[in-house]
């Protein structure tokens, strides 16, 4: 139940993800559902603990998925990528 004059809920959202990469002119190369597995992983990581420095870390050293203009196109928008992410599919990693 929410309380009169409290902020709406956050909540997750792939379309507003996929929209927000392709708005941003960033991680436009790979079908959709490699890019939002992309983000999700990014959200599970942070979901868990890890700080934004590493997930950035992580994927830098081991890129696991795409062709190589996605992994491209990914490592070079990697913190844009990782704040739509948060924005859009886990606001909560925000906090």
């Amino acid at each position: 139940m929410a309380l009169l004059g409290s902020p709406p809920a956050a909540h997750a959202d792939d379309a507003s993800y996929i929209a927000a990469l392709d708005a941003n002119g960033v991680f436009r190369s790979g079908p959709p559902n490699a890019r939002l597995s992309a983000g999700h992983r990014f959200c599970n990581q942070l979901r868990s603990g890890a700080t934004v420095d590493q997930v950035v870390d992580a994927y830098v050293r081991r890129p696991s998925f795409g062709g190589p203009s996605m992994v491209d196109d990914l490592t070079v928008n990697l913190r844009p990528v990782i704040n739509i992410a948060q924005h859009e599919l886990c606001p909560e990693t925000l906090t």
